[in-house]
């Protein structure tokens, strides 16, 4: 049975944030490419919990289209979302998320600085080896305390 996109759009927009949570589910499962761009819509949502599921069905999604769109989580107000977003583009990977990675090494939150130093090590590590961080990366990871 195809998904209501157009009905999933609307939900996006209720007033109820456990609604507008459940179609970002919906879009996840939906596998249809208009998916990434309503979920870009849904990461600036209101309601942290609705952001935070869009960085989760993004991250499920992957890809460079869903790496973009997570560029947006990264300016969130609440640092979590923007440490979820981090670890996402971790386990998305690719160019695209990388070049994010780099630029969150400046957050003003120690803890995503942290979070994106690992996932830029565990990507740029071979198979089944974590790497120390550079000391460029160490050196602009800790600017900011």
């Amino acid at each position: 049975m195809p998904t209501d996109i157009p009905r999933l759009q609307v939900a996006l927009m209720s007033e109820d944030s456990s609604e507008r949570e459940d179609a970002v589910d919906a879009l996840g499962e939906s596998g249809r490419p208009e998916a990434v761009e309503l979920l870009s819509l849904a990461l600036k949502d209101e309601d942290e919990d609705v952001r935070e599921a869009a960085v989760d069905v993004l991250e499920e999604i992957g890809g460079d289209e869903a790496a973009q769109a997570l560029a947006i989580a990264l300016e969130d107000e609440d640092s979590s979302v923007r440490e979820e977003a981090v670890e996402a583009l971790g386990e998305i990977g690719g160019e695209t998320a990388m070049g994010l990675l780099k630029q969150a090494l400046s957050d003003e939150d120690k803890s995503v600085r942290d979070t994106a130093a690992e996932m830029l090590a565990k990507l740029t590590a071979p198979k089944g080896r974590e790497q120390p961080l550079s000391p460029k990366v160490e050196k602009v990871r800790n600017t900011r305390k």
